[in-house]
């Protein structure tokens, strides 16, 4: 299931390794200075989706000076903890001694927010998926076996299938399908439906109300009629997971559009950098790196290792009045032969917004392998 992670596509490398040095240095990262992201990557699915869905890098590292914590298993206590008639809680292979502290979960596509999910002090989801969770007492044989597949179902839901496809573990509740929701909901949005209840005969007092029949008389458009269904087996419930949830994924994919713009312009013009400030960058690897455009004169460049030993440039932009937003360009070169172009522009806080100079589509991140 798992992969090395210089077989991840670069954009979505790019967001899980800026994502983790954002943090650094905050409180949310104390006494996990020496993050770092793993070596391997485990792909993620979802039943809507044809291919990786998600990529899910695990966080390594501890407290003080690099020295690793071990992740607390769930379950091993025996019988009755987890209501399961007294057996041992079966474990994810490796589990309780993996190294990794959290994880950063990122969407391979646009159906998604950018990083949905992510953790500094979660098991990443494809170990705690194989940890018994309360209330989910498979069969004998069912749990325990290394699992093939794993599925992303809903915001904190998780499920893993071995290579047969069948269901060996999970994390968080299976989401129930729903029947009847609209795939249209744009038909009801502002529409009012009205009901008047009159009673049958007159009731004088409140004796014998519980028993009085009413007369019920709707109008407006008829509300949708929503039950749930249960699914015929793990398989049953993939086939029908797109038609269940469509109205709720169309509305996350929608939500997510806006991020997904953003990200997009940041890529085509480039991050800004304040004069008088310093801007972290991410490095994916050792590399040779090549600073250019008119905003490069007024930027000094280090690179720094992290705690954790991955390597960050780090961009001081002078203090000074700027008459416009100046661009720079950093263009990476890793040892393995894979290059991108990060554009930034630096620009001080007396620049008029309206001095944006024209800037072409040729301010799209750029990667070859």
């Amino acid at each position: 299931m798992r992969m090395s992670i210089k077989d991840v596509p670069l954009p979505v490398r790019r967001l899980a390794a800026q994502h983790l040095e954002s943090l650094r240095g905050t409180e949310l990262m104390s006494g996990m200075e020496d993050a770092r992201l793993a070596d391997t990557v485990v792909p993620i699915q979802r039943p809507d989706i044809d291919g990786v869905a998600y990529y899910e890098f695990a966080v390594m590292g501890g407290r003080g000076g690099g020295t690793a914590l071990r992740l607390a298993t769930r379950g091993l206590a025996k019988g009755g903890d987890c209501g399961c008639g007294g057996k041992d809680a079966p474990t994810a292979p490796g589990a309780g001694t993996m190294a990794a502290r959290g994880f950063v979960i990122v969407t391979n596509g646009r159906h998604d927010l950018p990083i949905p999910h992510w953790s500094l002090d979660q098991a990443p989801p494809s170990v705690a998926v194989m940890q018994r969770q309360e209330g989910f007492c498979p069969k004998d044989g069912e749990m325990g076996a290394e699992p093939a597949r794993l599925y992303r179902l809903d915001a904190l839901a998780y499920a893993a299938e071995d290579a047969n496809g069948r269901l060996v573990g999970q994390l968080g509740q299976i989401p129930s399908l729903i029947v009847g929701l609209p795939h249209r909901l744009e038909r009801y949005a502002g529409a009012i439906s009205g009901a008047i209840a009159t009673p049958f005969g007159e009731q004088r007092t409140d004796e014998g109300a519980e028993n009085a029949r009413h007369e019920v008389k709707t109008s407006g458009p008829d509300a949708p009629q929503l039950a749930t269904a249960e699914p015929d087996g793990w398989a049953d419930f993939k086939k029908r997971y797109a038609d269940a949830f469509g109205p709720m994924l169309d509305h996350l994919r929608d939500r997510a559009a806006r991020v997904w713009e953003t990200e997009e312009a940041v890529a085509r013009f480039g991050e800004g950098i304040l004069a008088g400030t310093t801007h972290r960058v991410a490095l994916l690897d050792e590399a040779k790196l090549e600073i250019t455009g008119e905003g490069a004169r007024h930027v000094r460049a280090s690179v720094e290792e992290t705690p954790g030993g991955a390597p960050v440039l780090v961009l001081t932009a002078s203090p000074l009045s700027l008459p416009q937003e100046l661009d720079l360009q950093v263009a990476a070169s890793y040892a393995d032969g894979t290059k991108e172009m990060l554009r930034f522009f630096v620009v001080s806080r007396d620049v008029p917004s309206n001095t944006k100079a024209d800037r072409s589509r040729d301010g799209l991140i750029e990667c070859e392998e």
